[in-house]
C-alpha cells in the first residue's frame, strides 16, 4: 500500500509538472535540440516506420575543427548511403551504380534562421510531456500540436543531458501515425573514428555515373515564379534553378517552411509536343504530392510531409511572371 501510494504521488507530481510547463520551456528544449544536431558526436542504429514500411539504418555524425560530417546507410532493402561533408552531400546508389551530388539542405531544428520562436508558437501549441525512456536512455517528451489543418502534429523524445533527439513521431489530425523514427541503440559523445563518416563505396565508384543535382541559387525575380497567396505560417526559404530530368529544361525549385514542416515546389517547363502529364493528388509514403498544369507550358509539383490540402493550396497559388 505504501509503495502504491508513493507511485501514485510521483505520477501526480510528474503530471502536474508536465501540465505546468510553458511554451517557453518547450522552446528552450528545442533550441538545445538544434544545437545538439550540429555539434554532437554520436553514432547509432535507428528504425524508421511509415505505414507498413519499416526500415533500419545506421548513422554516424562528427563535428570537429574542420567542420561537420555524417554518414547514413540503410541496413535492409536496397543498399543506399548518404554522406555529408560540410555543405556537400553525396547519395550512393550501388545497384544503379549512381552517385547524386547536391548541396546539403539546412538541417537545423528548429529552423531558427527562417522563423522566430514566436512564429513557431503561432503555428504550433508547444508543451513538455512526460519523462520517458528510449534506447535505454532517459528522454524528455516535447509535444507540438498544430493550430490549424495545414500541418501535422509532432512528439519528440530528447535525451536531457545532450539534447540529442532519440525519437520522433508525426501524427495526423485524427491522431494516426504518419511516420516515426527511433534509435534502438546510440552512443553520444566521445571519440568516433573518421572512417565511420566516410563512404564505403567511394574507393570503388570510379566507373559509376555521377549526377550533379546542386542547382544554382537565384532571386525570385530571376526565377520568374511567384505565389499569389502563401500558405498560412509558411515562408519562402530558398529559390534554386536545377535540372530535374536528364536532358530536360531547368526547373525552378522553391522551398517553404513553417520552422518545422517543409514544402518543395517545382515549376518545370514542358517540352513542345510532349504528352501532358496527369495532374492531381498522389502520395509516396508520408509525402503528399500535388501536380498542376499551367496551360500547356508548365508543370507545377508541390510535395511535403504535410496534409494534402497544404500541397494543393500551395501548388494552386503559383503564377508565372512574364519576362
Amino acid at each position: 500500500m505504501i509503495g502504491r501510494a508513493w507511485v501514485g504521488a510521483l505520477l501526480l507530481l510528474l503530471g502536474g509538472l508536465a501540465h505546468a510547463s510553458s511554451p517557453q520551456d518547450a522552446i528552450a528544449w528545442l533550441a538545445k535540440v538544434s544545437a545538439a544536431s550540429q555539434t554532437l558526436n554520436y553514432a547509432g542504429t535507428f528504425v524508421y516506420q511509415s505505414g507498413r514500411t519499416t526500415e533500419t539504418s545506421r548513422i554516424a555524425h562528427i563535428t570537429d575543427a574542420t567542420g561537420e560530417y555524417e554518414r547514413l546507410e540503410t541496413l535492409d532493402g536496397a543498399p543506399r548511403e548518404i554522406v555529408r561533408s560540410n555543405g556537400e552531400v553525396r547519395f550512393y546508389l550501388p545497384q544503379e551504380k549512381m552517385i547524386i551530388a547536391d548541396h546539403a539542405m539546412p538541417r537545423r531544428f528548429p529552423a531558427w534562421a527562417h522563423v522566430s520562436p514566436d512564429q513557431l508558437m503561432a503555428n504550433y501549441s508547444l508543451r513538455l510531456g512526460t519523462l520517458d525512456r528510449v534506447a535505454g536512455l532517459p528522454a524528455q517528451q516535447i509535444v507540438l500540436e498544430p493550430r490549424d489543418g495545414f500541418r501535422y502534429g509532432h512528439t519528440f523524445w530528447v535525451e536531457p543531458g545532450s539534447g540529442l533527439m532519440l525519437k520522433s513521431r508525426m501524427l495526423d489530425a485524427a491522431g494516426a501515425l504518419v511516420e516515426q523514427f527511433a534509435f534502438s541503440d546510440v552512443t553520444i559523445g566521445g571519440l568516433i573514428e573518421r572512417d565511420k563518416v566516410r563512404s564505403r563505396y567511394a574507393a570503388t565508384a570510379g566507373g559509376w555515373r555521377e549526377v550533379n543535382a546542386r542547382g544554382v541559387a537565384v532571386t525570385p525575380e530571376e526565377a520568374g515564379v511567384t505565389c499569389r497567396g502563401l500558405l498560412p505560417g509558411f515562408r519562402p526559404i530558398s529559390t534554386v534553378r536545377r535540372q530535374v530530368k536528364d536532358g530536360g529544361a531547368d526547373a525552378i525549385h522553391l522551398v517553404y517552411s513553417d520552422g518545422l514542416a517543409t514544402i518543395s515546389v517545382f515549376v518545370e517547363p514542358l517540352a513542345s509536343g510532349r504528352k501532358a502529364p496527369v495532374g492531381g493528388e498522389s502520395a509516396a509514403g508520408p509525402t503528399r504530392i500535388f501536380k498542376r498544369l499551367i496551360g500547356s507550358q508548365y508543370l507545377v509539383t508541390a510535395l511535403g510531409e504535410v496534409p494534402p490540402e497544404s500541397v494543393r493550396r500551395l501548388a494552386e497559388s503559383v503564377e508565372i511572371r512574364q519576362k
